[in-house]
């Protein structure tokens, strides 16, 4: 794990703002022990058009408000950049099916981020990938579960996923965007990502593997075991082009990166640690970005130095922050109203409320 499952990624250096980002990243973590946000999650819409049995966003609502406006990214875009951050990657619900994803892209690349989306594939043309390679798009990771058509189709809900994905690949070849899957790692299937990821070794793709979380459509899913984490890290470590996002950070060792290195933000504001953690500590339209940030980085959580996805891998993290969300009939919940957030067990979160 660690630094050369990045070497290939030649983005890292391809851009003087990037660069130096990074380069204050690191000094930040490794001779201050501060935290600088990396990677910003973007969810432009709740609309999909499958029906994923892992869809992580299931329960999301619609906000009472209006969803963010291009003005809105425009300050996200400024805000995170003067943050550090270097990385968007736009996920769903289906980006794709934002109408205005291309002028959203482009306020994003005008300050100099890696630009990615994850998506479904159904929606995706070469028309649509030149219009996105062109706002600013650097890559597109396609959610797969399987190569066997069967398999994948009934995990993700649409007849013929599988299909639309393989020719979405070639379609970005062809187009001049970097291109891989998104494959969610299921507790109790270690061929299936061996498969995946050997697939990807032998067509030079990259592949992520986020892990199944119990949140969403997915909340009675079972927790991994250690024996199911250690399968993940053996993967690391065999597939260089294999990543996952609490394998790497600053620091230079495996950390999550949820409310620290990563944040996530709903298409009506909402700032959450990460997709899997469905706790939100502020909204955007009432309270500048690293306010919230700074926030969250009070939460005991996410001040502990967790080795894995406290989401999937953290038996603590799992039992006593996102159990009692199940309860509730819609996500994301708001910090002071989760059950286990108070000020008598979070007084460092409350403090500044005070």
């Amino acid at each position: 794990m660690n630094l050369r499952h990045y070497s290939a990624r030649t983005w890292i250096i391809s851009n003087p703002r990037i660069l130096y980002r990074i380069l204050k990243g690191f000094g930040r973590a490794l001779l201050l022990r501060k935290n600088t946000l990396r990677t910003i999650h973007l969810l432009p819409t709740f609309n999909c058009q499958a029906k994923c049995t892992m869809c992580s966003i299931a329960k999301f609502k619609r906000g009472q408000e209006n969803a963010l406006s291009l003005k809105d990214y425009e300050s996200i875009a400024q805000q995170a950049a003067k943050m550090g951050a270097i990385a968007v990657t736009f996920l769903g619900g289906e980006p794709l099916l934002v109408k205005n994803l291309g002028e959203i892209i482009s306020v994003f690349k005008a300050r100099s981020f890696f630009l990615s989306i994850v998506s479904n594939g159904i929606a995706f043309t070469r028309e649509m990938a030149r219009k996105l390679r062109a706002a600013g798009l650097d890559a597109v990771y396609f959610g797969l579960e399987s190569l066997d058509e069967e398999v994948n189709d009934e995990l993700r809900g649409y007849p013929g996923q599988c299909r639309k994905v393989l020719q979405g690949i070639e379609i970005c070849r062809e187009e001049g965007l970097q291109a891989g899957f998104c494959t969610v790692f299921f507790p109790g299937h270690p061929e299936r990502y061996h498969e995946m990821a050997e697939y990807c070794a032998n067509n030079g793709l990259s592949i992520a593997l986020p892990s199944l979380a119990g949140v969403g459509a997915a909340e009675g899913a079972r927790a991994a075991s250690e024996e199911e984490y250690e399968q993940v890290v053996g993967l690391l470590r065999k597939y260089p082009h294999l990543s996952a996002d609490w394998a790497f950070s600053y620091y230079l060792h495996p950390r999550c990166p949820s409310g620290k290195e990563k944040i996530a933000i709903t298409c009506y504001g909402d700032v959450l640690g990460c997709t899997l953690n469905h706790i939100s500590f502020g909204n955007i339209k009432r309270e500048p970005l690293k306010k919230i940030w700074q926030r969250m980085g009070q939460f005991s959580q996410f001040r502990k130095n967790s080795g894995r996805c406290l989401a999937a891998f953290d038996r603590t993290h799992i039992v006593n922050y996102l159990a009692p969300i199940t309860d509730f009939p819609e996500s994301p919940v708001y910090y002071q109203d989760h059950p286990g957030i108070t000020p008598a067990t979070e007084p460092r979160l409350f403090a500044d409320e005070s």
